[in-house]
């Protein structure tokens, strides 16, 4: 008798710890789509994969990124380590035709930590470091690193609507004064799986007599097919010039192992 009731005992255990584990379970949480970026930070111990393709359009010339790539990996309950890579598909002016070339971007290495978790009106603050390492002569004009520096904040005003809101300082590798980088992101989650975004991303170059603007907009929607996944599609426009610069993508995150 006591041992029928153990193993009774036991298997209502194992159900109810499945059934926890199973309510516990992680949900992709993906930097992508947009320039403009979340303060969350992945799970200890847990992959993510980002990934997709985009369609450039600069000053009348085609270029597609792809792929446009990333993996993040939880290495405390408070930070992650980022890995990521671009490789850009161009055209090139020649005398006869226009050509195709390839185009390795740099290697960017660089972590999130979470600063503050955010009270009442005080937003939540995530720090962001990246690294952009040349790994050709084409990437970079000459073979200096490139540092960006990123604060992240975002404000969760109801159980759908959440704005997020950067401010940082990007190097190029060439000049000495970094660019200035603002963004201002509002979210909208329409359902338990569909979702959109609307974001103003803009750079500030400092200049030997003036201070150079660029102002973009730029659209998004979400939808995930299982917590683990989350698809993607975006389009962005210069504001001063809409011939300058656009583009559109569509991307795929995976949260790996949760």
């Amino acid at each position: 008798m006591k041992v029928r009731f153990l193993i009774s005992f036991l298997w209502l255990a194992t159900l109810v710890l499945q059934a926890q584990s199973t309510e516990n379970l992680e949900s992709v949480v993906a930097d992508r789509p947009g320039m403009a970026t979340g303060v969350g930070v992945l799970p200890f111990k847990t992959i993510q994969w980002e990934t997709g393709v985009q369609w450039d359009y600069t000053n009348h010339q085609h270029a597609f990124t792809l792929p446009t790539t990333m993996l993040r990996f939880g290495v405390a309950p408070f930070a992650e380590l980022r890995l990521e890579y671009d490789g850009t598909l161009y055209q090139t002016a020649e005398l006869i035709a226009t050509k195709w070339a390839y185009q390795v971007e740099p290697l960017i290495l660089g972590t999130k930590i979470r600063v503050f978790d955010g009270w009442k009106a005080v937003p939540k603050i995530s720090f962001l470091a990246n690294i952009a390492i040349p790994i050709t002569n084409e990437a970079f004009h000459n073979s200096h690193v490139a540092p960006s520096l990123y604060l992240l904040f975002e404000n969760d005003v109801t159980d759908w609507l959440n704005i997020c809101y950067n401010l940082g300082a990007e190097w190029n590798g060439v000049a000495a004064v970094p660019s200035t980088f603002v963004a201002l992101c509002v979210g909208f989650a329409m359902g338990e799986q569909w979702g959109a975004f609307v974001e103003s991303y803009n750079y500030f170059t400092r200049l030997h007599t003036h201070t150079e603007a660029d102002g973009n907009l730029d659209i998004g929607f979400t939808y995930m097919p299982h917590h683990r996944v989350q698809l993607d599609v975006y389009a962005s426009i210069n504001c001063q010039n809409p011939q300058l610069y656009s583009n559109v993508g569509v991307g795929i995150a995976w949260l790996i192992n949760p």
